[in-house]
């Protein structure tokens, strides 16, 4: 099930995606369920807006044996600009699957950390390579998440693809020859929650994937996942 979060006549909404319309949802299902209005309105006619604002921390994973927390303040949606910061003349670009938690985790088990998540969507990981890391990535829209939740787990969310304008950077799997994609997202949810509890809300970023690109002002960052979908913002460096 897909769920996105929306603008439309100047309210925010959370609705289920059919075809091009959406369900209306009477809350945040994360906290609400699924209950639907009855109403119905149609994708194009809605702005679509980052799937989750994390209450709490997003994760950033570093290494298997290291992560480091990003602000919901670098959080954005389809569509709104990066905005390249006038303290980095080198910025980068990382598509990556995030973990959506959806229940409280603390000190869980790889076994039990699926039971945790609620869902997953697409996120483009920008930094400023050439500061320090506990600056380099939590500026204002450094993080654009979307473009909707995928609440159902499934291997085809596996495929990944990142292109700059045109030209690809990425195209890879999150999984390799040893461990499934979701063995990946049990381990990566598991060892977050063995060091902070993780609450409704959270994100984990899935990566690093190694194959992160340079941006410009001017640039368009397109990151697609099989089974979620496209990731599109533009790149911008103000005046």
């Amino acid at each position: 099930m897909k769920i996105a979060r929306y603008s439309y006549q100047g309210a925010i909404a959370f609705g289920i995606v059919d075809d091009d319309e959406l369900v209306v949802l009477t809350n945040d299902p994360m906290f609400a369920g699924f209950d639907t209005t009855g109403d119905r309105v149609a994708l194009a006619d809605v702005k679509l807006l980052a799937p989750v604002i994390p209450r709490s921390k997003i994760v950033a994973v570093v290494s298997a044996e290291a992560f480091v927390l990003r602000p919901n303040t670098a959080v954005v949606g389809p569509g709104d600009a990066i905005v390249l910061p006038a303290a980095s003349s080198r910025v980068e670009v990382d598509g990556q699957l995030a973990i959506v938690i959806g229940k409280v985790a603390k000190n869980v088990s790889a076994a039990d950390a699926l039971g945790r998540v609620f869902g997953y969507t697409v996120a483009t990981v920008v930094t400023a390579a050439d500061l320090a890391s506990g600056l380099a990535g939590a500026f204002d829209t450094f993080l654009p998440l979307g473009p909707v939740v995928e609440t159902e787990f499934d291997e085809a969310l596996s495929p990944l693809r990142g292109l700059i304008n045109d030209e690809e950077f990425q195209a890879l799997s999150l999984g390799d020859d040893d461990r499934t994609t979701e063995d990946v997202v049990a381990a990566l949810v598991a060892f977050a929650s063995s060091v902070s509890t993780l609450l409704p809300g959270d994100v984990i970023l899935a990566g690093p994937l190694d194959t992160p690109a340079d941006v410009v002002d001017g640039d368009t960052v397109t990151v697609s996942i099989a089974g979620i979908g496209t990731l599109v913002n533009p790149v911008v460096r103000p005046a």
